[in-house]
């Protein structure tokens, strides 16, 4: 006759009991950790989705950004200088920080100076550190506005070159070509952005 102890019959069943207990506990471990990484994973998309949103928007905003010549005109004191005037044109719905610019002057596609040659200015009463000031801007340009920017630029041989351009039969025609220092909206590094703009008279 086979007899079963209770005690022998009650430690089967904690047993079995504990192992339905780590069976349940385990899957759900397992689901959790599952779905902490679907939700990490979905935060890193959705940064890195953010990040070069950013950046594409960066890239447009300073591919908007425009240059126009306004004016070009001799000073009233007779000195072999000229101002010129230009604008920029904010064209997209982000702020462009603009830090300085440079540039060169075209009468009829014939270089006749630049910003960079404008210490050659042999007045003087000019201060040479009025090209350095006129050539920085360190402004924010707001989205879809603009900013007057005047240069104050001297000419060698400015008497001649108007002169020759007085005896031409077409109105003549100024081109500038500059260039840029600016900083991405969501950037801190400076970029180098060329422009040109035309002016006929």
């Amino acid at each position: 006759m086979l007899t079963i102890s209770p005690c022998a019959a009650g430690h089967t069943r904690d047993v079995s009991e504990r192992e339905r207990s780590e069976n349940v506990a385990g899957p759900s471990a397992a689901r959790i950790a599952h779905a902490l990484l679907v939700v990490l994973g979905l935060v890193a998309l959705a940064a890195s989705w953010h990040a070069a949103s950013n950046y594409i928007s960066s890239i447009t905003s300073v591919q908007s950004l425009e240059l126009e010549l306004t004016d070009v005109r001799r000073t009233d004191d007779g000195s072999a200088r000229l101002i010129l005037d230009f604008k920029l044109h904010n064209r997209s719905p982000l702020p462009i920080r603009l830090n300085s610019y440079f540039f060169n002057v075209f009468l009829d596609d014939e270089r006749i100076g630049g910003s960079n040659s404008a210490f050659l200015g042999n007045d003087p009463n000019v201060d040479q550190a009025l090209y350095s000031r006129a050539s920085t801007i360190d402004q924010t340009l707001a989205p879809h506005g603009q900013m007057d920017v005047s240069f104050p630029l001297f000419i060698y041989d400015l008497d001649r070159v108007m002169a020759a351009r007085a005896q031409a039969s077409t109105p003549p025609r100024w081109t500038v070509e500059a260039g840029i220092r600016l900083v991405h909206p969501f950037g801190r590094d400076e970029r180098l952005v060329r422009l040109q703009a035309d002016l006929e008279e």
